[in-house]
């Protein structure tokens, strides 16, 4: 009888293992987004500006690790998006509005960092007068994007 439960366990373990491990894998489908918390974040669409790469490189686990260094412009924030593995931000200048659905909005001012938790809904606007410079930080398997962008009228921008 204790072997028969033993390996119904198992199984039910293993079951619920690959459950999850889908889970994970899965790539959520997302619709177009035009707002956060019901509002449409303040800012005018526009990428990050002279964006260069610090480092690209495969670590020992065989993820992607990169780190990138751009200019958000006064004024302007990045259209609503998710981060399918999350990501991490430090604010080298300037400050930072970011927007995370189910959240108040947060300031970010040069020297601080943030966390950008995965498949999140959420934007990020320099509100302030003056550019902000930023260090984003992905670690993701390889040939997976770090971004998504959600909001319509987003290849308009980026173009």
């Amino acid at each position: 009888m204790r072997q028969y439960f033993l390996v119904i366990l198992l199984v039910l373990i293993n079951v619920a293992c690959e459950d999850e491990s889908a889970n994970n894998e899965e790539s959520f489908t997302w619709g177009e987004v035009t707002t956060i918390n019901g509002e449409v974040p303040p800012g005018e669409l526009s990428p990050l500006q002279d964006v260069t790469t610090s480092l690209d490189t495969i670590d020992t686990n065989g993820n992607r690790l990169i780190i990138t260094r751009g200019v958000r412009e006064a004024g302007t924030r990045v259209g609503i998006h998710v981060h399918k593995y999350g990501g991490h931000t430090c604010v080298l200048s300037g400050v930072i509005t970011d927007f995370i659905e189910g959240m108040e909005p947060k300031e970010f001012p040069a020297g601080t960092c943030y966390y950008m938790p995965p498949n999140t809904i959420m934007s990020a606007a320099n509100l302030g007068d003056d550019p902000a410079i930023l260090l984003d930080t992905f670690i993701l398997p390889p040939n997976e994007s770090m971004i998504t962008i959600l909001e319509p009228g987003w290849s308009d921008v980026s173009n």
